[in-house]
């Protein structure tokens, strides 16, 4: 059994290691934009420590008012989203928390809750921390589970990954809670590459084609894909599958014929030299296709520019 620990506090390669020198492999932080969450910097410094990672994804979890489906479905994309922020590889884990005493009678706003997240959660495994009886009643909802010894009156679930049993103890100078890691627990390591998410938008209504060899030869047409932007879930043969949800596979069609413009959304570091090389054109053609770049040297994350 692995030893962990989750905390509120950032973390620098000193704090990570001087942790990592105490005995622990694993360490819990907080995806998000707050005071308590990480960054790409802070990733970096805790997998250069030698500590894996675990993402945590939580706001006001302490309450039953704030467990709604749609509350879910919001909280679903927004964790998504932070996570390609700090270039968290996809396939591994996002725990969702509930951070109180669940009585039975709000344990289904709590499912209702995770009904939401899995609406809108793709690309990455659900993972979800709270007391036994929340561990109970999710069984079979998620991907991954992770007990809190608060609030299960000295009982563990036989199924979890995760165990926390002691909160607010200091060490090397950081106040964390202590965790046992009883299986894979769904973590990862920062290495440095960003997450690349490309779209395209679609200029003109188009047909839609279950395969791409129907698309290339408009065949077996099923449908239309309207005018606007999509994600891009897969390529073949000069045909794209384009899908409103990223990661679910959507619809192919032939890009020639819907008029269609392929955008880059810029990661955190990328350049647009880089962008360039990856769809094999040149600075001065991404230049003349975005007249809003004035300097080539100051592009930024989430920015949409047009490859072709």
């Amino acid at each position: 059994m692995a030893r962990g620990f989750d905390c509120a506090t950032k973390l620098t390669l000193q704090s990570a290691s001087a942790l990592k020198r105490e005995g622990f492999e694993y360490t819990a932080r907080y995806l998000g934009n707050s005071w308590k969450t990480f960054d790409t910097s802070e990733a970096e410094a805790i997998s250069k420590a030698g500590l894996k990672l675990i993402s945590i994804f939580q706001k006001s979890a302490d309450r039953a008012a704030y467990f709604t489906e749609a509350q879910g479905k919001a909280d679903g994309l927004e964790a998504v989203k932070a996570a390609k922020a700090v270039g968290q590889p996809a396939g591994t884990a996002i725990y969702f928390a509930v951070d109180f005493d669940v009585s039975s009678s709000s344990m289904p706003s709590i499912l209702a809750y995770f009904n939401g997240v899995k609406k809108n959660f793709h690309t990455y495994k659900l993972g979800i921390y709270g007391s036994y009886a929340v561990m109970l009643a999710v069984k079979g909802k998620a991907d991954y589970y992770w007990q809190t010894y608060a609030w299960s009156n000295g009982k563990v679930a036989d199924f979890i990954h995760m165990h926390q049993y002691e909160n607010n103890i200091n060490v090397a100078g950081i106040l964390i809670d202590r965790n046992d890691v009883r299986k894979n627990p769904g973590h990862w390591s920062w290495t440095g590459k960003s997450s690349t998410i490309k779209t395209f938008g679609v200029e003109t209504e188009t047909g839609a084609y279950l395969t791409a060899a129907d698309a290339k030869q408009g065949k077996n047409k099923k449908g239309n894909v309207k005018k606007g932007s999509y994600f891009i879930f897969n390529e073949s043969a000069g045909m794209i599958n384009v899908t409103t949800q990223q990661g679910v596979p959507g619809s192919w069609i032939n890009p020639q014929t819907s008029e269609a413009k392929e955008y880059h959304i810029v990661a955190k570091g990328d350049n647009l030299s880089k962008i360039a090389i990856k769809y094999n054109t040149t600075l001065a053609n991404l230049q003349k296709l975005n007249p809003q770049i004035k300097n080539i040297h100051l592009i930024y994350p989430n920015q949409k520019i047009k490859v072709k």
